[in-house]
């Protein structure tokens, strides 16, 4: 697995470039809370039907983890503040 830029974009290859995707809009790379789900990500290339929930898990899982024990951390301590 591996991302390069092409045309301004940020592009992900799976191995051996069986597939490749891009997020529907580049301003994500920049979000820091944003828990990625399906309707963030569009195939380029997908000969083997692979689902956006499996790119999910293969590349984000451990980062939407994190972002999502940080927001609801935030939003305790918000919340116990008032």
């Amino acid at each position: 697995m591996h991302a390069e830029f092409i045309n301004n974009k940020l592009h992900y290859f799976g191995d051996d470039k069986e597939y490749e995707f891009v997020f529907t809009d580049e301003k994500y790379h920049n979000y820091a809370t944003l828990i990625i789900k399906p309707r963030h990500l569009k195939f380029i290339k997908n000969p083997n039907k692979i689902t956006k929930e499996f790119i999910i898990e293969e590349w984000f899982a451990r980062e939407n983890e994190d972002r999502r024990l940080e927001n609801n951390a935030k939003r305790r301590k918000k919340n116990n503040e008032t």
